[in-house]
């Protein structure tokens, strides 16, 4: 596929003209061109620029589509009112039907995720209904933290060789660290395998999608293959496909109807030591090279620079207490450049130093 195709496809996209299959040819081309896979037929200018547009033509696809005004033709107001009974009998209907189903799947979910050896006496479900957080003690020591109207599914006692619980809803976990004994979020398709770290579990804006974000630590997230298709799975069983691995400050989401995991960074990336641990950031003269190495070390992000001018720019101001999009906001506009995020790592280019 040449640089001209991929332009012409980005365009149906956005314009919500594409095939579940093209969708997939772009989310796959942009994961190919994210990993670095050799892609002969562009320059690495095209590269980048499609790489850009690539990313705001998936985010503009997650929007909602702007309201369109119909005109109805009229009727009377005796057909008005047997059309409205008609719809009246198929909402309560569908309602009832969706409520039942809803149930029946969430039943067959937590049979089918959660601990097969524990009985279901030895299940406990707890559903915040509250306004405020929830805090959660297991029985490993490990704490969750349920976010308003979730619901968590855990053993009483957790076996000895897996941990496994069943979220629904937003949480956060701090899990306790245990080599011999992974821990497992399931949450609807997605799988989340850690062995002791803090990490969110969201679900998205958008229907039929989850996110997790990595505070610390090293986490695993799956599409959990026998829950996403018909094929029963025999008893404890999994089939896990199409992983990802994050480490701190890295998001991935999870797109159901198409299985897609794309791999970002969060909106507000954390330090990954306490500001007390750090020294001040102060610079004078300092090359971009060197502090942005500080910046990788203090985040836990990748942060690349385009094109080797940027090496011979300097930085001199005081960075302490700032956020790490600040401090690259004002880094890069003493130096006449610019910075964007791609996926998971950050990347610095300057047309020239002031």
């Amino acid at each position: 596929m040449n640089y001209n195709e991929i332009e012409n496809l980005l365009l149906k996209y956005r314009e919500g003209r594409c095939t579940p299959a093209e969708k997939d040819r772009i989310h796959q081309w942009y994961e190919q061109v994210q990993s670095d896979v050799p892609q002969t037929e562009l320059s690495d200018t095209e590269k980048s620029l499609l790489k850009a547009r690539m990313w705001i033509a998936i985010q503009h696809d997650r929007k909602v589509p702007e309201r369109r005004t119909v005109m109805l033709p009229r009727f009377s107001r005796n057909t008005v009112r047997m059309f409205s009974s008609i719809a009246a009998a198929l909402i309560v209907s569908l309602s009832l039907f969706y409520f039942y189903s809803g149930r029946s799947s969430q039943g067959k979910s937590v049979t089918g995720a959660l601990l097969p050896e524990a009985s279901r006496e030895g299940l406990v479900s707890t559903h915040n209904n509250t306004a405020q957080p929830m805090p959660i003690k297991l029985d490993d020591s490990s704490e969750v933290t349920l976010a308003p109207g979730a619901g968590l599914t855990y053993p009483r006692k957790f076996s000895a060789g897996k941990r496994e619980v069943e979220l629904s809803g937003d949480a956060f976990f701090n899990i306790t660290k245990n080599s011999h004994c992974p821990f497992f979020v399931y949450s609807g398709k997605l799988v989340t395998r850690v062995l002791g770290t803090s990490f969110w579990v969201k679900e998205a804006g958008e229907e039929h999608q989850m996110q997790v974000e990595v505070v610390c630590g090293k986490v695993s997230v799956f599409e959990n293959e026998s829950i996403s298709t018909d094929k029963p799975s025999s008893p404890g069983k999994h089939r896990f496909n199409k992983g990802v691995i994050l480490t701190p400050n890295q998001r991935v989401t999870y797109f159901e109807e198409s299985g897609h995991l794309m791999t970002s960074l969060v909106d507000k990336p954390v330090l990954l030591t306490a500001h007390a641990e750090l020294p001040p950031a102060i610079y004078k003269n300092t090359v971009l090279p060197e502090i942005f190495q500080r910046l990788k070390d203090a985040y836990g992000v990748d942060i690349v620079v385009s094109g080797e001018a940027v090496n011979e720019c300097t930085f001199t101001g005081d960075l302490t207490n700032m956020s790490l999009f600040d401090q690259l906001d004002l880094i890069c506009q003493s130096n006449d450049g610019s910075y964007e995020v791609q996926g998971t790592r950050i990347l610095v280019s300057a047309a020239g130093c002031k």
